[in-house]
């Protein structure tokens, strides 16, 4: 008889034997098994231990890419060169040709905008160089924060050489002059000064022959900087036009119909959006752009002039077989100082000078009677009236039933 008790012991033993096992396997099992081969281990250990049987499930199998040979190269005999780079390779850099004509802007933080969009306008055109020389915060009024006369002049001795300048300045300048105790904005005095302040700008340019292009203020957000702003446009356009400065308004482009503010607008494109910044004073990218297009013509018309090769005097013609070269020196008993002539000496028979052609042959009135030789006036006969044929009873010219 078997022990029943005894039996069920040893199948305890069996069972938490096993299960020691299974966590040992499941903790310690090989590196990289993934969770299902480990619950199809448990699974497999408890059929076998308590009965039944488990059909096996089959594993998803992955699917990996046929490894395909790579297709061998053809040999190509006596390949050609070719001149572009190869596939992932970047091509040799090309260099960029020096540009030879210089363009300083100066000015105040609107210049520096407009500087921004005079590059982007001469990005294309290797020749130009845009030179940013402007300084926020400055203008014409606090020449004790920045003197701009004395700038513009140690510009110009300065090492670098510049072929044309740009200038815009004035959103600073609405305020008081610190001369004898401070000058009202806009005042006479204040005007006067700052007229002469304009002309020291403009001199320095003019005498160091470098052309000067003075850019207007746009309109602003403010009334009170817009009135200002158009003070100070009138006497840049007088007095630095005066000093040769060719003046560029842009007033009209950035504002309507009405001469008012408007903060969007066509740019370059002709399509509407914003060209102001959010102070109603400054310029965005796409407003600078758009004031560089106003002043690109006037650097484009220095800068074809300048470049323009020099022109050589014209060469004498060559001269004829068996003639020889017309001589430059005086002619002997000709005045000294006279034009010399290039054409060889003429027979002495030829010399003559011939008669003066008249400007206009004789003057007769048309009004007047015709003259005979004689002085007698012409009297020429008028053709006798021809004799009218008879009439007769019944015909067109019978007028005879009037009683006429």
């Amino acid at each position: 008889m078997p022990h029943p008790p005894r039996q069920q012991t040893s199948r305890s033993r069996l069972v938490r034997a096993g299960l020691a096992l299974v966590l040992a396997a499941l903790l310690i099992g090989p590196a990289g098994a993934p969770p299902a081969q480990a619950q199809d281990a448990v699974s497999d250990f408890f059929s076998s231990l308590f009965g039944g049987h488990r059909a096996p499930q089959p594993r998803p199998q992955k699917h990996r890419p046929a490894h395909r040979p790579k297709p061998a190269a053809r040999a190509t005999p006596n390949p050609a060169p070719s001149s572009a780079a190869p596939a992932g390779r970047a091509g040799p850099a090309v260099a960029r040709p020096a540009p030879s004509f210089f363009v300083a802007v100066i000015g105040d933080s609107e210049a520096g905008l407009l500087a921004q969009g005079l590059a982007e306008a001469f990005a294309g055109d290797p020749r130009v160089a845009i030179v940013n020389k402007t300084r926020q915060d400055t203008g014409l009024v606090r020449d004790d924060f920045y003197d701009w006369p004395k700038a513009a002049a140690a510009l110009l001795e300065g090492p670098q050489h510049f072929d044309l300048a740009v200038i815009q300045i004035g959103i600073n300048d609405n305020q008081k002059l610190r001369v004898e105790g401070g000058i009202e904005p806009l005042s006479k005095p204040f005007n006067d000064i700052y007229a002469k302040r304009v002309e020291e700008v403009a001199s320095a340019f003019r005498d160091k022959n470098v052309p000067l292009v003075w850019v207007g203020l746009p309109i602003m957000r403010s009334e009170t900087l817009s009135a200002a702003a158009l003070v100070f446009n009138d006497i840049d356009r007088q007095y630095a036009g005066a000093l040769g400065a060719r003046y560029v308004d842009l007033w009209e482009a950035f504002s309507d119909v009405n001469s008012t503010y408007k903060a969007s607008g066509p740019d370059i494109d002709g399509d509407i959006v914003r060209l102001r910044a959010a102070d109603g004073v400054h310029f965005n990218k796409a407003g600078a752009r758009k004031a560089a297009h106003f002043v690109e013509p006037e650097i484009r018309r220095v800068l074809e002039a300048a470049l323009q090769p020099a022109k050589t005097p014209l060469e004498a013609p060559p001269a004829a077989p068996g003639e020889s070269a017309p001589s430059l020196s005086p002619v002997p008993g000709e005045a000294e100082g006279a034009p010399q002539s290039s054409m060889p000496p003429q027979p002495a028979e030829a010399a003559t000078p011939a008669p003066p052609k008249p400007l206009a042959g004789k003057i007769e009135a048309l009004t007047e009677p015709a003259v005979s030789p004689g002085g007698a006036l012409a009297e020429t006969p008028l053709p006798a009236a021809p004799i009218a044929a008879p009439t007769q009873p019944g015909r067109a010219d019978d007028f005879r039933w009037t009683g006429k």
